[in-house]
């Protein structure tokens, strides 16, 4: 009599041995499962019309993209993008010219420049090209003045970008240095709306962090890999918005330290001795809003004034302005209407900027009548 037939799997090992299916049917769960989450990524790709891109997880303001005409830089954190900017934040006209200047909305007359940096008071928040202060020096002047302000700087920035914009224009003969006190405190932070580089201070001297800048999407510092590599994914972000959004998303700022004003003097005489070097004109210009408090720039303008640069204080020839009834805040500022009926006081209107313009123009000096050329200054006395 033949041997019964061998039960089916009696040659498997045992640990194995009844459990054919199990391994084949949770492999089919997971290529189930990763093929759902791809589509699902597919999904909110096409949703947000980047197929090839990557989720932005900055907050709701910040410097690089469409609303600010923004791109990346390695050095500086972030500048103007070449180009016209017809949807930007402030609804107005916006033109970045091929070398990253805003535009003064009309070809420059012949002369040596004058290079203008600062933030948003020197860009021209809330104005047209032709409404920012550079561009209404440039005409009171008739001399180039080119505008290298740009929104959301901090005086580390600006400082960086002078020194960047005289290397690229070295027929300029002045530097204008526009800050406003929150510039000197911007000097504390890695990130503001856009990562940044910074500068800390070493055995008294300035040593510059964080460049290159980080790239716009890195995650917060020491963020680890998994989670960085996640930052890829439409469906991680869409989910870690709602499980983490304090730990997903980048805060509007990453404050390094509190030594801002040490910082901005020590910039100070970065400036100083750089105007010295290349023998060009050198003023820094305190801008003025009526609900500032000046107290974070006055150290600032200390310092400029005991290395011998010029300074020039807005708020008091303003004031005089407001003060014999030919102004206002409204006339100067732009205003807007808040919830609770409280008006909030903006950027400097058309106005405002032209003022400055005509300050400046008074401080640097006005064309000599008959002398011919555009770039015949009289010097001023320096007593603001």
């Amino acid at each position: 009599m033949s041997d019964p037939s061998p039960e089916p799997g009696a040659g498997a090992p045992a640990a194995l041995r009844g459990r054919g299916p199990i391994p084949l049917a949770m492999l089919a769960a997971l290529i189930s499962l990763l093929a759902s989450l791809a589509l699902v990524e597919l999904a909110l790709r096409i949703q947000r019309g980047s197929l090839a891109g990557r989720p932005d997880f900055a907050g709701e303001i910040h410097m690089l993209g469409s609303l600010y005409p923004g791109s990346y830089d390695a050095r500086l954190g972030f500048a103007p993008t070449p180009g016209v900017a017809p949807d930007n934040v402030w609804g107005t006209a916006v033109t970045v010219t091929a070398d990253g200047l805003r535009s003064n909305g009309a070809p420059a007359p012949p002369g040596d420049p004058i290079v203008a940096v600062g933030d948003s008071f020197t860009w021209g928040d809330e104005v047209d090209d032709d409404q920012t202060w550079p561009a209404a020096l440039e005409r009171r002047l008739g001399r180039p003045v080119l505008n290298g302000g740009v929104f959301g700087y901090g005086f580390d920035q600006v400082v960086l970008r002078a020194e960047s914009l005289l290397e690229r224009f070295p027929a300029a003969d002045t530097l204008v240095v526009s800050l406003i006190p929150d510039d000197v405190l911007r000097c504390e932070y890695a990130y503001r709306y856009a990562w940044k580089p910074y500068f800390e201070i070493e055995h008294g001297d300035l040593a510059l962090r964080n460049v290159p800048v980080p790239p716009p999407h890195r995650g917060p510092p020491g963020e680890s890999a998994w989670r960085r590599s996640l930052r890829w994914s439409f469906l991680a972000d869409f989910v870690m918005r709602r499980l983490d959004p304090e730990g997903w998303l980048l805060p509007d700022s990453l404050r390094i330290h509190r030594q801002g004003v040490a910082v901005a003097r020590l910039l100070v005489d970065r400036l100083a001795n750089a105007a010295e070097r290349r023998g060009h004109r050198l003023l820094v210009m305190l801008q003025w809003h009526p609900l500032w408090d000046g107290d974070p720039a006055e150290p600032v303008l200390a310092r400029a004034r005991e290395r011998g640069i010029e300074v020039l204080r807005v708020e008091p020839l303003l004031r005089a302005e407001m003060g014999t009834g030919r102004g206002s805040a409204r006339r100067f500022f732009g205003i807007e209407d808040a919830p609770g009926g409280e008006l909030r006081v903006k950027h400097m209107n058309p106005a405002g900027n032209a003022q400055v313009a005509r300050f400046l123009a008074d401080r640097l000096g006005e064309p000599i009548a008959g002398a011919g050329t555009a770039g015949s200054l009289r010097r001023l006395p320096t007593s603001q």
